[in-house]
């Protein structure tokens, strides 16, 4: 062992005073929180705590929802003003749409998976590139309208990713409730806010819908900013960034099964397939986005149509929330009821091409929004019935992949029958060109219904039937 050697001279300790002092001066002068800052951050967390999710994330729904809600009723009257001039521009415009859902929901979703992204950044990409989308609009142009489309199908992920925040600071116990309050939420925004856009648009200026829901949408971010805690998200970023090969590889195989739950039995398979029969036919078959079809049949002014949105809604609100219920008992079941709901909606679109005004605000819609409220939760419910519980998570993701699939094709299905309309009528006070006669519409349409209540009646009375009298045969050759 070496012997210990003491320092020859003073030289030693003074180096190491120095040394000392050096690293003192710089730890005082590296850069402290200022008191500002430490203020800034406490009432942050005294914000946090006195709004919590279960509040804010409904309000940023209910303000996002009714920016929304100002525009997309008008959208026609700003593809007009773009210079949108035909019928298969605007159908390419909504295959672009829906396009960019797909590929913005997948690709937000990778860089989630991947450690890139987290929930509350994700929101605040959707506000801001929402605001920006509707900035385009203000713009005008049809450049500037392809790029608006395209911007907010990528990035618009709003409701996703309030439900999973709202899923992870809640329990289990007080899930179902909060998520009921967010979309009470959505429901609330969509009955306003289509008659403060047809007033804004009326008596302020074309662009005001536009201009006011983009400051919406920055008023949201702000909330979200001050409000939504921060999420601990770079603690397995690591671990993500090691694993983002495995994570991307099992994305196809992972869909993949979920495509097979779909269809892992007889009975999952025909509710699967009568939802997307719903989910299409509704798309294939609405006038809501025609030019001036409201303007044909019953006189009145393009702003209007956003008072009829928010009188449609509502009657959609009292449906799901009183009617639908009294109806499916009295009509023995959700099979029956989806099948009776198809042939009210093919009725009462018949019945619209003799229709007046009054008879259709009064009467058609709300047979319309009763039919649908309860056509879509006879299905939902279904299919929450048949398909087994441990993979119903797997369905639901799948059947939103098959959804979206079959949303793309809608618009090209459209100009093909626009096209074949255009043969046997012509409709001259189109405002734009292509689109069909009303008439003709709702004769197609009508036809389109009953091809969809029929398809109902053979999936889902007819296969339960065929299965319920095989159950019963083999009870019998048992016996």
């Amino acid at each position: 062992m070496a012997p210990r050697t003491e320092p020859e001279s003073d030289d030693f300790v003074d180096d190491v005073a120095t040394l000392t002092t050096a690293a003192q001066n710089k730890n005082s002068t590296a850069p402290r929180p200022s008191h500002s800052e430490t203020d800034i951050t406490e009432t942050k967390e005294k914000w946090n705590a006195a709004v919590p999710p279960t509040v804010s994330l409904p309000l940023l729904v209910m303000i996002d929802m009714f920016a929304v809600a100002l525009v997309v009723p008008l959208l026609h009257q700003y593809y007009r003003t773009a210079g949108v001039t035909s019928a298969n521009q605007r159908e390419l415009l909504s295959s672009l749409f829906s396009s960019s859902q797909i590929c913005g929901g997948l690709i937000i979703g990778a860089l989630s998976d991947a450690g890139f992204l987290s929930r509350r950044n994700t929101l605040f990409l959707s506000f801001a590139g929402s605001a920006a989308s509707y900035a385009l609009i203000v713009r005008g142009g049809l450049p500037s309208l392809v790029c608006s489309r395209v911007l907010v199908g990528l990035v618009k992920q709003t409701m996703t990713v309030t439900t999973a925040l709202l899923a992870r600071h809640t329990t289990a116990e007080e899930r179902a409730h909060q998520i009921g309050r967010l979309n009470a939420s959505s429901t609330v925004a969509w009955i306003v806010g289509p008659s403060v856009g047809a007033l804004l648009y009326k008596h302020i200026h074309h662009s005001a819908p536009a201009i006011v829901a983009c400051c919406l949408f920055v008023l949201n971010s702000i909330i979200a900013a001050v409000f939504l805690p921060r999420e601990e998200h770079n603690k397995n970023n690591s671990t993500s960034k090691n694993n983002t090969k495995s994570t991307a590889a099992s994305k196809f195989t992972s869909f993949t099964s979920n495509l097979r739950s779909c269809f892992s039995s007889k009975s999952l398979a025909s509710i699967v397939t009568s939802l997307l029969i719903n989910y299409w036919v509704t798309r294939a078959t609405s006038y809501a986005s025609m030019a001036s079809y409201y303007e044909e049949m019953y006189g009145i002014e393009p702003h209007q149509r956003g008072y009829l949105s928010s009188y449609q809604q509502f009657l959609s609100f009292l449906a799901q929330s009183m009617l639908v219920r009294p109806l499916l008992r009295f009509a023995g079941g959700e099979r029956r009821a989806a099948c009776l709901a198809a042939l009210a909606l093919s009725f009462a679109t018949f019945s619209e091409i003799w229709s007046s005004l009054p008879i259709f605000v009064g009467v058609l819609c709300p047979i319309m929004s009763i039919s649908v409220a309860l056509l879509a939760l006879s299905l939902r419910s279904l299919l929450t019935q048949v398909a087994p519980k441990d993979s119903i998570g797997s369905v639901l993701a799948a059947l939103d992949v098959l959804q979206n699939a079959a949303a793309v094709t809608v618009p090209f299905y459209r100009t093909f029958l626009f096209a074949a309309m255009g043969t046997v009528s012509v409709d001259n006070g189109a405002d734009l060109r292509g689109d069909p006669n009303p008439y003709t519409w709702l004769t197609s349409s009508t036809i389109h219904w009953l091809i969809a209540s029929a398809s109902l009646f053979f999936l889902l009375i007819r296969s339960a039937e065929s299965k319920r009298s095989s159950s019963q045969e083999g009870k019998i050759k048992k016996l």
